[in-house]
């Protein structure tokens, strides 16, 4: 009876021990998830660290090699800076060639003849 007893009780320790390093392992799951989230906002942070000089700068022979490109600038959307590319005429073809952001910042594209025609 006494043996029994014992072993009940070894079972039920045995129980929790496993149950409590299982919790523990969750926990460290979860913390670690959290870890890497904060990471990852980190990481988006970092990725517009160019400022939009540098980025027109790296972009703008690009966008001049496309037949109806004009020229570049910095501008101004909605309170925030933007990148301004003009072209001779707005065309379906031009807005497929040319992104509507570039590294976070907008691009806006001005068709000179509605602007100054």
């Amino acid at each position: 009876m006494i043996s029994t007893a014992k072993t009940s009780t070894y079972q039920t320790v045995l129980s929790m021990m496993i149950f409590s390093i299982g919790i523990i392992i969750l926990g460290s799951s979860v913390v670690g998830c959290l870890n890497k989230t904060v990471d990852k906002h980190e990481g988006e942070k970092k990725m517009q660290a160019k400022t939009i000089e540098v980025v027109l700068e790296e972009h703008t022979d690009k966008w001049m090699d496309i037949s109806g490109v004009v020229g570049t600038a910095i501008g101004e959307y909605e309170g925030n800076p933007c990148i301004r590319i003009f072209v001779v005429k707005k065309t379906e073809e031009l807005m497929k060639k040319i992104p509507s952001q570039v590294e976070g910042f907008p691009v806006i594209i001005r068709d000179m003849v509605k602007c100054c025609g």
